[in-house]
């Protein structure tokens, strides 16, 4: 009877084990899934904003996903200027290219990325610097910078200036021809 009671320990004792080992392998698959995930939804939310921003000049959509410390330190009137310039700049000629990466603090946890956005404009090409992180309720935008290179000054052309001209010089003559000496004497 001994025999058959220790048996069930043994059993129940493999049982636990493959749970507990079921239950790891279910949080590691977690993580990895979530950590896809989360790259996955930062370049999208990358690529939307620099559509929103560039294309659709939402400052509403801006606004909602700032960080608030950022919103601080770049008041409505930042954001006024910023439109404007990308107004000036025109339609875009091809669409965005969205590129960049997502960096994690401790591998699975607090996804933050920074991202660049060709824009195609007829006369330039600019990049739409976006770094943003994960907060409570979904993705925030931290800092969000255009580089342009300005539009190039037509060189101007050389003005027709007077130049002074030349005082007149006179002009070398050759010396008058003398008279042949005479030879004294004989």
């Amino acid at each position: 009877m001994k025999l058959s009671r220790h048996s069930n320990i043994r059993g129940e004792g493999f049982a636990i084990w493959i749970i507990v080992l079921a239950l790891l392998g279910g949080v590691v698959w977690f993580l990895y899934s979530s950590r896809t995930d989360a790259v996955r939804d930062a370049h999208t939310f990358a690529h939307q904003t620099a559509q929103k921003v560039a294309v659709e000049f939402d400052d509403r959509y801006l606004r909602t996903h700032l960080n608030p410390e950022y919103q601080i330190t770049h008041p409505p009137s930042w954001r006024v200027r910023f439109f404007d310039m990308l107004h000036d700049f025109g339609p875009l000629t091809k669409p965005i290219e969205t590129t960049g990466d997502v960096q994690f603090s401790s591998q699975f946890f607090d996804p933050h990325g920074t991202y660049s956005s060709t824009l195609y404009y007829a006369a330039s090409t600019e990049h739409l610097e976006i770094t943003i992180s994960k907060g409570m309720s979904g993705w925030r935008i931290d800092e969000i910078t255009i580089a342009w290179n300005p539009k190039p000054k037509p060189t101007p052309s050389p003005a027709a200036a007077m130049t002074p001209s030349p005082t007149p010089s006179p002009t070398p003559t050759a010396p008058p021809p003398q008279p042949p000496k005479k030879k004294k004497g004989g």
